[in-house]
């Protein structure tokens, strides 16, 4: 689970190769706080689930299939509208209570120059407080933790794989976690200290500021590593990448088109400052329609 504008790993949960993906990501609800949008993707939708999570006062906006959320309550001015969710009749769980039902808001959408329609379900069913333009937006973020992952395995970890076939080994993981996580803490001050953003920090310059630090041989006296730490956020600070293209997105109704990150391309974000400085590339290394 990681925050979306900072990419800060929150909380990991761990399973075993074979462990479903919606029972390890279940060990995170207690970890979500009161008041917290989450947004998740349709292969974590579950009725139960959705329950535990409004029980904690956690709001939701997540995708799910489009044979979801059919029973139509009430349409909306925003072109978005209230529908009741019932459990599946068929499940094939046998002696297990089903979930009640539960009302919630449907927000359907597209990318511009794709035809494939996005719906969205969402526990903030007001909609003048939350209009279904900047909703259909705020999702496109959900694709942040795959720069997140991107970071952390690619650019962070070095060697192709962790050697984690004993319980010792799996606290690699943990490890890399911590490390990440003291990395992006970093991104925050820098950022504040240059008047920026995280987003538009190059996160592979970050990391080479961090290591050559770690290994410097200029001792560990605490003004020599203060001294240091000042250098290193102010290069951290300058390498300002271009700020993301974007696309549009188009809600039904036709009249309302908002903007969203586009994908996220497969050029790592330190070619992609290179090529930007000599000009030839327009930096699009970003979340995108999911």
């Amino acid at each position: 689970m990681a925050e979306c504008s900072s990419h800060a790993v929150l909380d990991a949960a761990i399973g075993g190769f074979k462990d479903s993906e919606r029972i390890v990501s279940d060990a995170l609800e207690a970890h979500v706080g009161t008041g917290t949008l989450l947004l998740a993707d349709r292969g974590l939708w579950g009725l139960v689930r959705w329950h535990r999570l409004r029980d904690h006062g956690t709001h939701l906006l997540w995708r799910v299939e489009r044979r979801k959320a059919r029973r139509v309550q009430d349409v909306l001015p925003d072109g978005s509208y209230l529908a009741r969710i019932e459990a599946n009749k068929h499940s094939k769980a046998t002696g297990t209570v089903k979930a009640p039902p539960a009302l919630v808001r449907v927000i359907e959408y597209r990318v511009d120059g794709q035809a494939d329609i996005v719906r969205l379900i969402t526990s903030l069913t007001d909609h003048e407080k939350y209009p279904a333009e900047e909703l259909a937006v705020l999702y496109a973020r959900r694709w942040e933790i795959e720069l997140v992952f991107d970071e952390i395995k690619t650019h962070q970890r070095g060697r192709p794989v962790l050697r984690s076939q004993t319980p010792d080994g799996v606290r690699q993981i943990y490890a890399h976690l911590i490390v990440h996580h003291a990395t992006r803490d970093l991104f925050d001050e820098a950022a504040r200290l240059h008047h920026s953003t995280a987003e538009r920090t190059s996160f592979t310059r970050a990391l080479h500021v961090v290591r050559r630090t770690v290994i410097s041989p200029s001792g560990f006296s605490p003004s020599t590593r203060q001294q240091d730490r000042i250098l290193g956020l102010a290069e951290i600070g300058r390498s300002l990448l271009p700020r993301r293209s974007r696309c549009r997105v188009l809600l039904p109704n036709g009249d309302k088109v908002a903007t969203a990150p586009r994908s996220p391309g497969r050029r790592s974000d330190a070619g992609a400052l290179k090529a930007a400085e000599r000009g030839r590339l327009r930096y699009t290394r970003s979340m995108g329609s999911p």
